[in-house]
């Protein structure tokens, strides 16, 4: 079992009749716990029918605790507890709560815990049920969390699809709309492909099925499914079983009468015929405003019922609609969405009633794979903007198990809260202090590195590099520019700037750590010595989020607002790091403009930025490397410096890494 915070509250754990089992993922499921749900719901809902009282839950307390809106699934727990038998205390806005005043979600559940015996979360942050799991002593059901997951409604899901067409396996369900932020959607597709369903994915132009969806399926299930566009779906032969849909924003076009084409993404050829249509709500409050202004929208109604291919077809919502689903629809006995919503109640019922099953049987707790420890500083952050470690950096730190990925040239590490991949090129090994550019021949070595704590992982070979590695071993080494050639190249990117930037006490420069910082430096005397004028000068460190942008003199402000940011590096390889420290002086303000400003331009690049100043243009191969050595910074001719650029090759690790020995 993995030492965390759940750990630390074990003695703190009041009795309960409620096992400590959380659901933070329809995964955390097995298949027969979804199948005794089930049967529990069968039997609540019959009770239900009859009028019993049920007084299973006499004595326990659920608390709801929902940092985003909700209707059905808030009310939907609390009526559950209410006919259990039980209580009910809930913050339907946290916005009112403590949280309002900066508490964290760790000390929040820690203090619920103590007041009820069962929490119910929504968050709006990916993988804050994780969090809220490991820190509350009692029990965590996940309502949402961010674009990740939403177990309990799939369960609803299933529940209605199985009890109106009797069966889940060998099902054909057509996913439709916003399949990228559509949490309900991430979590069904993870059932139905568990069930043996088939799926199509029918996504609204640029609201395809994340990726990591689809590499998590096809690494733990081997299973893929056809992306199709709505118009290619209208030409498949045979009937629909079931038609879901979400809500979606305005303007949306008719269902079946030409939607824009979309992309189509390459898999399983599509089934010769569809068992259900399930079409997703636009997610406008995860969406930037480009995006949610983007999309053309699907619009269900009557007349996608009047064919033979779906005359067949029940029609699922999740609810809330606004346009997407007609209203005329209510009155077809097809349309199924008011009681998939009334089955939030006995389903939910049943999830709690199996809790109180848990908690009754000798199980053993399920393993869970150690995180790995990582040496090098900063450790890896996660790739995921909207990652609960982003929000909750006082007490959380990300953390990592090994991943699994179709693709062998990258380590793929899992973030242990939102799941997400890290997809790594290079790694390290701590006590050889050597890096590699990862490929499957590493893979062994990777996992013993990681048994015995020396794994260090780098977004690019400048990180690796600045944090004292050397490659696993160089090839042919040569000079290509001396002291008096980096010298004339810096004065040329001084020139370049003077010439293109008319306003100059409009300017400051940031240096990227470490070694662009010092041409910054020397940037600044020389345009300085020509000009008159002493732009303000900062370091930015893009692998140090809490401290990335300071001035290079303490005793300045320094500010981004509306200057022109001229960027310094020596370097641009990938890109990569480029475009970080981009984000990050964004985040610190709106400047006036960015320029990009590099004294080796390798012609490299895997993200489109194009630098504004070259002090040289250096051609190289992928396997080439640019290294830049600076002396003492200053224009005093009677400072001696020892300026040189050096290129050699990387040799591959083919075999044996000497860091293994």
């Amino acid at each position: 079992m993995r030492s965390n915070a759940r750990a630390q509250h074990a003695s703190n754990t009041k009795v309960s009749r409620l096992a400590k089992f959380d659901v933070v993922s329809i995964e955390d499921l097995e298949t027969s716990d979804i199948e005794r749900v089930f049967a529990l719901a069968d039997d609540f809902y019959a009770r239900l029918e009859r009028g019993e009282q049920i007084t299973t839950a006499a004595g326990l307390i659920m608390a709801t605790l929902f940092y985003e809106p909700s209707t059905r699934t808030r009310l939907s727990f609390e009526s559950s507890m209410h006919r259990l038998g039980g209580a009910v205390i809930s913050s339907a806005d946290m916005q009112a709560s403590s949280a309002a005043k900066g508490e964290s979600l760790a000390d929040t559940v820690r203090v619920v815990a103590g007041y009820a015996d069962l929490i119910v979360l929504r968050h709006p942050h990916d993988g804050a049920a994780r969090v809220a799991a490991e820190y509350a002593p009692c029990p965590v059901l996940n309502a949402g969390d961010g674009s990740r997951e939403h177990p309990t409604q799939t369960l609803c899901d299933l529940y209605i699809l199985r009890k109106k067409k009797g069966h889940l396996k060998g099902l054909t369900v057509a996913l439709c709309g916003d399949l990228k932020f559509g949490r309900t959607v991430h979590s069904l597709i993870y059932a139905l492909a568990r069930f043996g369903a088939n799926i199509v994915a029918v996504p609204t132009s640029g609201m395809d099925v994340p990726d990591y969806v689809l590499e998590r399926l096809a690494a733990e299930r081997n299973y893929s499914f056809s992306t199709v566009t709505m118009d290619e779906l209208k030409s498949l032969a045979g009937g629909l079983d079931a038609l879901y849909l979400t809500p979606s924003a305005p303007h949306q076009m008719a269902l079946f009468t030409g939607a824009d084409a979309l992309q189509t993404i390459p898999a399983s050829e599509p089934p010769a015929s569809l068992d259900a249509f399930y079409v997703t709500r636009l997610q406008k409050e995860r969406m930037s405003g480009k995006e949610a202004g983007a999309a053309d929208y699907v619009r269900f109604d009557a007349r996608a019922l009047r064919t033979s291919r779906t005359s067949e077809a029940v029609v699922m919502h999740p609810l809330p609609r606004t346009n997407e689903l007609a209203y005329e629809l209510d009155t077809d006995p097809r349309a199924v969405y008011f009681e998939q919503a009334a089955a939030g109640v006995p389903v939910r019922m049943a999830l709690i009633a199996w809790l109180m099953e848990k908690a009754a049987a000798t199980t053993s707790p399920r393993a869970i794979a150690e995180p790995i420890r990582f040496k090098a500083e900063p450790p890896p952050r996660c790739s995921n903007l909207n990652c609960i470690t982003r929000f909750e950096v006082a007490y959380l730190a990300p953390r990592f198990t090994l991943g699994r990925s179709a693709d062998t040239t990258v380590l793929a590490l899992k973030c242990d809260y939102c799941e997400r991949d890290l997809k790594t090129e290079y790694v390290g090994h701590t006590r050889s202090h050597r890096y590699y550019r990862f490929d499957e021949n590493l893979q062994g070595y990777v996992r013993q590195w990681i048994e015995e704590g020396s794994l260090a992982v780098f977004d690019n070979v400048k990180q690796a590099e600045e944090g004292g590695y050397e490659p696993y071993k160089r090839g042919p080494q040569r000079e290509i520019m001396n002291e008096q050639e980096v010298v004339r190249a810096i004065e040329s990117l001084a020139d370049q700037v003077i010439a293109d930037v008319l306003d100059m006490p409009s300017v400051s420069i940031v240096g990227v750590v470490s070694r662009g910082a010092m041409l910054a430096l020397r940037l600044r005397e020389l345009i300085g010595s020509k000009t008159k004028v002493f732009p303000p000068c900062a370091a930015l460190d893009v692998y140090k989020p809490d401290d990335a942008l300071h001035p290079i003199d303490r005793t300045e402000t320094f500010v981004v607002e509306d200057r022109t940011i001229v960027l310094v590096d020596d370097v641009i390889n990938s890109g990569w790091t480029v475009q970080r420290a981009m984000a990050t002086i964004w985040q610190r303000g709106r400047p006036a403009a960015v320029k990009l400003a590099v004294l080796i331009d390798r012609g490299h690049r895997a993200v489109p930025i194009r630098p504004n100043y070259v002090g040289k243009n250096i051609p190289t191969s992928r396997t080439e490397r640019v290294q830049v050595r600076l002396g003492t910074a200053g224009s005093d001719p009677k400072v001696k410096t020892h300026d040189h650029v050096t290129i050699y090759s990387i040799v591959e690790p083919m075999k044996e890494p000497e860091a293994a020995h």
